[in-house]
């Protein structure tokens, strides 16, 4: 396929047709009505001096007619179904455009999905006068309110630098919560407690909690808005009426993305915000669509679209169902329509219920696919009458395979608990988080209860807590010797892991400590989990011939603690940096972003600051050797009341290990170290990590809180591999990407061959597992503008492997000028692979562009595992995990044994 730019034919539209042969008439606003025309239909010139004509196309011929996804297939009145028992010729009926009614997406009606809810919604749609709390005695009074049209909460600024209101879109609100359960809450109702035992005086308004509540909001969920309403009434009415208005607003986004997404670029493009759309706005429209044109065809366009020649501000304007045809003009799916009609009857261009489960059967590996069921799909995606009769027209057939059923992640590995859960902890791969309790960075970020809830209601199910004394006798969390703030363990326990630990899974969650509390704290931390988590605790003792760690399944709804138990009178930290640790580099490959040798100099150095205590002493390590050694502190009895099942254990070496380790027992080893044991010992990683459970931490000098790259310790059976969570990186995109592949509950199980049920070796590889995967890239829609670009995007595809170092190896297929809209590639990309069951394939889409590193606009990742054949598409997310819908690739994958 020639780039545009290069090739000396005339214009064409995104299927190779004259763009003056694709354009299609609508109606007055609200008209689900239109006509259209294209290469199989009537030329424009004979619709030209009928304009009274009905507004509806009827189809009476439809092996003449084209019936393309942008349109929907009724009945007419005219249409009897004897016709169509009889097999003779198919009875007339209407085509109407989609997204007719793409601006009903928005207001009360369509948002209040609960009569009861109405007077609620209008009230807070109105708004009233809240204190913002900041923190202690920084309360501002503003007003606010629900933006029912735009779906946000608006308050008043009165910043001067950004004076007027500020919105938080609906979408983007994790939660509401009641009463005092944030960092600033906690914080400032201790201190109005002290300031009411004093009986001090005071301008602030009394600190009530039910009066008080949170918008929980931003990426991860991580910042906070937090409110005093004037009564509790008025909290309850803000509370229900946003928790509902938040439920609908994800739920239209749900089940009208696509009218959703066009609503916003018609508002985006309306710059007056007239209802409608000039010459110099579609032309913006353009852009934001990612078309290249230029601007006699643009003119081409807009002058057949705009049949009503309504003038707006003395210009000539496209209305509302003008615009739905203008944009039908441009959206053209080839390679949907290909398949679609090598698949349908040739005679009447529709598709029965024997001809599509043929289809699923033969191409999309559905062998258990029958006609009954194949039924049951096109009355669930058939948006016509036609459906009635047992035939699906080419927009059902688009729509089924954009559905969830037909993306290229396994959908029910990605929406099920699949797996067997019954089998020993070793046996899973755990989705674990590092310094949980951090929001950014290391050694001066801000500790956090949200960090906490973030990572649970990702699916994440180990969490790490840093104990230190707190001075008014209870323990508190943070990065100890550094600048970053300080929670309690109180409420963590309390506002965090208590009542979010099961809601994104029902599998254990794991608190991993480090200790570095006195004997009276550490009881005191004992205690307060008891006094708190309750029953929700892990207490029974382990036997003592215990031969294996306990199941998933066995400790639902329980929290284990993670840690170390007295043996005597010594104690070590948990997580306590190799010597070696130091100053090694980092081992991210040139794909996974910038290498630690050549991270910004800053982190090193503060890293290094903070540590120059320790290297000061350096010196006088080997003399200490020979001395007696001081005691650690030692450990309270009371510990083994609350560890068990993850007992800690300093790791010397597999030999050591194998030899002293019972099953219950689990290492935290360091990034540094656990390279080295991965590139010098796999055989030995992969033996060990079949019994026990083994952690692997980050190195101490990424003080920037990125992330190490998980999957070479995952190769090699790893179950704990920590990451910093509040980091969008590609070690979280990693994570993501495998833990998806179970229902998201934040345990994967790991493939026999790791489990010793199969024969592997990682260091003598054979092609016994070999597989070649083919991906045929055909087109892709509505694609990401690129935001250091600013211009349209060039497009390409990566496609990538990362599993068993053997296998990393990357495919790319060329660039499309100037088409983000619709690019079409068609291009085969081959990848072979000696070790699936440890794989990871990841769609990159990139720009082309003149910058050292092409722009990214979107990632896919899918384990081998839950890698779909057949016409498939690719949805993209953000590295922060936003889905970037409808951004997608429509692909055929094939796998055969190599």
């Amino acid at each position: 396929m020639e780039d545009n730019e290069d090739s000396d034919k005339k214009e064409t539209g995104p299927t190779g047709l004259d763009w003056e042969a694709q354009i299609i008439t609508s109606h007055s606003p609200g008209d689900k009505s239109g006509t259209q025309s294209g290469e199989e239909n009537l030329p424009m010139e004979n619709n030209k001096s009928n304009k009274s004509a009905s507004p509806d196309k009827i189809v009476t011929d439809v092996s003449n007619s084209k019936l393309d996804n942008n349109w929907i297939a009724e009945p007419s009145s005219e249409c009897g179904k004897k016709d169509m028992e009889s097999g003779g010729p198919i009875a007339p009926f209407t085509i109407q455009p989609r997204f007719a009614n793409f601006l009903e997406t928005t207001g009360i009606k369509v948002l209040v999905r609960n009569i009861s809810m109405e007077d609620v919604v209008q009230k807070i749609h109105e708004g009233s006068a809240l204190w913002k709390v900041r923190g202690i005695n920084k309360w501002f009074q503003r007003h606010y309110k629900v933006d029912i049209d735009n779906m946000s909460l608006v308050g008043e600024s009165k910043k001067w630098w950004s004076p007027g209101m500020s919105s938080i879109p609906l979408v983007d609100i994790a939660e509401v919560r009641e009463g005092w359960k944030t960092d600033i809450f906690n914080k400032v109702s201790s201190h109005s407690d002290k300031i009411k035992e004093k009986g001090a005086a005071t301008d602030e308004p009394l600190l009530e909690e039910n009066k008080c509540f949170s918008v929980i909001h931003g990426p991860g969920g991580r910042e906070t808005l937090d409110l005093v309403a004037s009564s509790e009434e008025e909290r309850d009415a803000w509370v229900t009426g946003l928790s509902h208005l938040i439920q609908s607003v994800k739920s239209l986004y749900e089940e009208k993305q696509y009218d959703v997404w066009l609503r916003e670029q018609f508002n985006e493009a309306d710059k007056d915000n007239n209802g409608s759309l000039n010459f110099d706005e579609c032309c913006t429209l353009l852009k934001q669509l990612n078309i290249k044109m230029d601007k006699s065809n643009a003119k081409k366009l807009f002058n057949q679209a705009n049949t009503n020649k309504q003038k707006r501000d003395g210009d000539q304007v496209l209305e509302v169902g003008e615009f739905v045809a203008f944009y039908h003009a441009l959206l053209k799916m080839p390679e949907v329509e290909r398949v679609y009609k090598e698949n349908a009857s040739e005679k009447t261009q529709l598709m029965s219920a024997a001809q599509l489960c043929t289809f699923l059967q033969k191409y999309q590996g559905l062998t258990d696919m029958d006609e009954a069921k194949a039924g049951d799909i096109i009355l669930k995606y058939e948006a016509s009458n036609l459906k009635d009769q047992g035939y699906m027209t080419q927009d059902g057939f688009y729509h089924m395979l954009q559905s969830d059923m037909f993306n290229v992640y396994n959908f029910d590995h990605e929406s099920h608990i699949h797996q067997d859960m019954t089998q020993p902890l070793s046996h899973y791969y755990i989705s674990s988080s590092h310094n949980t309790y951090l929001t950014g960075h290391q050694l001066a970020g801000e500790s956090s209860v949200e960090g906490y809830v973030s990572a649970l209601k990702r699916g994440c199910r180990l969490l790490e807590l840093d104990l230190w004394d707190g001075d008014d006798g209870e323990p508190i969390i943070y990065h100890g010797h550094t600048l970053t703030t300080k929670i309690t363990l109180a409420d963590v326990l309390k506002d965090g892991i208590k009542p979010y630990a099961f809601e994104a899974s029902p599998y254990p969650v794991i608190l991993s400590i480090e200790n570095h509390l006195s004997l009276e704290q550490q009881r005191v931390m004992v205690k307060l989990m008891q006094d708190i988590l309750g029953d929700m605790l892990a207490t029974d003792p382990v036997p003592d011939d215990i031969a294996a760690v306990p199941s998933p399944e066995s400790l639902k709804n329980k929290v284990i603690v993670r840690g170390k138990k007295p043996k005597g009178t010594e104690i070590e930290d948990d997580d306590e940096d190799d010597d070696d640790d130091q100053d090694k580099i980092d081992y991210i490959d040139s794909d996974d972003g910038a290498a630690q040798s050549k991270r910004d100099f800053f982190n090193l150095s503060f890293y290094r600051s903070f540590k120059s205590l320790k290297r000061k002493n350096s010196s006088t390590k080997k003399r200490r050797k020979s001395l007696p050694q001081k005691p650690h502190k030692p450990l309270a009895t009371e510990l083994t009341q609350v560890i068990n099942v993850c007992e800690g254990k300093k790791f010397i070496s597999f030999q050591d290990a194998f030899e002293t380790y019972k099953c219950v027992n689990t290492p935290s080893i360091g990034e540094t170290k656990a390279y080295g044991l991965f590139e010098n010992s796999p055989d030995d990683f992969v033996k060990f990590t079949e019994r026990h459970v083994t952690k692997i931490y980050p190195h101490g000098t990424r003080a920037d809180s990125s992330n190490l790259k998980p999957y070479p310790f995952w190769s090699v059976g790893c179950q704990i591999v920590a990451l910093n969570m509040q980091t969008e990186d590609k070690g979280n995109f990693y994570n993501d990407a495998l833990f998806r592949s179970n229902g998201n509950c934040g345990y994967v199980l790991k493939p026999d061959i790791l489990l010793k049920k199969e024969p592997y070796s990682p260091s003598e590889l054979s092609n016994r597992y070999s597989k070649t995967v083919r991906v045929t890239i055909l087109s892709g829609q509505h694609l990401p503008n690129s935001a250091k670009k600013g211009d349209i995007v060039d497009p390409y595809v990566q496609v990538k492997v990362r599993g068993h170092p053997l296998d990393k190896q990357k495919q790319r297929t060329k660039v499309v000028k100037n088409n983000g809209f619709n690019p079409v590639w068609n291009e085969t990309l081959e990848l072979n692979i000696k070790v699936p069951q440890v794989s990871l394939i990841y769609f990159s889409l990139r720009d082309d562009s003149s910058y050292a590193r092409d722009p990214v606009l979107g990632l896919s990742g899918i384990p081998f595992n839950s890698l779909s054949t057949g016409y498939r598409y690719v949805r993209f997310r953000d590295l922060a995990g936003k889905n970037l819908a409808p951004s997608a690739l429509f692909v055929h994958v094939s796998i055969s044994d190599n």
